[in-house]
């Protein structure tokens, strides 16, 4: 049967303890109370976002020979790039960092 919303995949989870500035955690608290959502979920969609968003972060990458993954790639994985990377194409430095820990 054809289903309009795709079934949920079911995803390998790895737990992990972190320690937070509790200004954050209680951001944290907030946001989950207003997406109605666990912590789990929220960290894990933040730092998706941010993994696909930090374009210096995969060009680091693929230059370590690292493959995507689909955290990065939006759910598929892709090949490492074979092209030699030009200077142009190099990032000289990287402004305006987003601080976690702000």
């Amino acid at each position: 049967m054809v289903t309009v919303i795709p079934k949920q995949p079911k995803k390998e989870r790895e737990q992990i303890t972190i320690r937070l500035d509790r200004d954050v955690l209680q951001t944290l608290e907030h946001y989950c109370r207003y997406i109605e959502s666990g912590r789990d979920y929220v960290i894990n969609q933040c730092l998706t976002f941010i993994f696909r968003k930090d374009k210096p972060f995969s060009l680091w990458l693929s230059n370590q020979g690292i493959a995507s993954t689909p955290a990065i790639n939006g759910g598929t994985v892709e090949q490492t790039p074979t092209k030699a990377l030009n200077h142009k194409e190099r990032p000289t430095a990287v402004q305006g960092r987003l601080s976690i820990a702000e």
